[in-house]
């Protein structure tokens, strides 16, 4: 449950970096040629600053966190911005469309990078004969996103599948005969090959995004999110297309 606006109207300017170390590792390019450099304290601070580089005086609060903590962080106005993978924003999305708290969730994907790109698939075993979407009516599906695979199988029009929530480690569900297919993040498919499945319907591709508080232009910290958003601009592509589940877009953040 989101906390007042009121409660942190004075605090400074936060953003919230990835923690997991392919993302940071990735987005970390873009945050240098923006002149940023995140510093923290001690080691094992997950807080710190990112110091303006440049010379601005730009400088802002970060912290590391993983995906869930850093959407719990905007929603509870504890941060203005966060970049995570478009994979978890979805799922987060999704979720809170499905349960009916669509309105609740007041949260916007306002840029997106090109930078840690991957795509979720459909993947079964080798001798599978799924190919299409219709393949999929009365089969099992195992998942680590299952909102986000609910939404993407209705808007395919497929409704007859038992949905299989995994913490992970989705390929062993098909080896024990659990699932006929898994719904995953795919990058170079490595895991796939080992595990004898391959790629059988593309879902949509994910990249990294920038997520906003949807309130964050009454904010005392809109002018800051707005210096910080025009100094990350970099070539990108659209990594929530329309085929992404719920319509899911990169919105015109109206603080810009």
């Amino acid at each position: 449950m989101s906390v007042s606006n009121q409660a942190n109207d004075n605090r400074l300017f936060q953003v919230v970096l990835p923690k997991q170390t392919r993302l940071r590792d990735a987005f970390a390019p873009i945050l240098q040629n923006a002149g940023f450099a995140f510093d923290k304290e001690k080691s094992r601070h997950a807080y710190g600053a990112c110091r303006d580089l440049r010379g601005n005086g730009a400088d802002f609060d970060a912290s590391l966190r993983k995906p869930e903590d850093a959407l719990r962080k905007l929603s509870d106005n504890k941060a203005d911005m966060a970049i995570l993978g478009a994979d978890k924003f979805i799922e987060a999305r999704a979720k809170a469309e499905i349960e009916g708290n669509g309105a609740s969730f007041k949260l916007d994907a306002v840029m997106d990078f090109n930078c840690a790109a991957c795509s979720m698939y459909i993947a079964a075993a080798q001798v599978s004969a799924i190919t299409c979407a219709a393949d999929l009516e009365n089969k099992r599906i195992a998942t680590s996103f299952p909102y986000s695979l609910q939404a993407w199988l209705a808007e395919q029009g497929v409704s007859n599948v038992e949905i299989i929530k995994c913490d992970g480690d989705t390929e062993d569900e098909i080896r024990d005969g659990s699932a006929d297919a898994i719904f995953e993040i795919v990058d170079s498919g490595q895991s796939l090959i080992d595990n004898g499945l391959e790629k059988k319907i593309w879902a949509y591709d994910i990249n990294a995004v920038l997520v906003a508080r949807r309130d964050l232009n009454l904010s005392p910290n809109a002018e800051a999110a707005k210096t910080f958003m025009n100094r990350l601009q970099t070539p990108k592509v659209s990594v929530v297309p329309e085929c992404t589940p719920l319509r899911i877009g990169v919105a015109e953040p109206c603080y810009a």
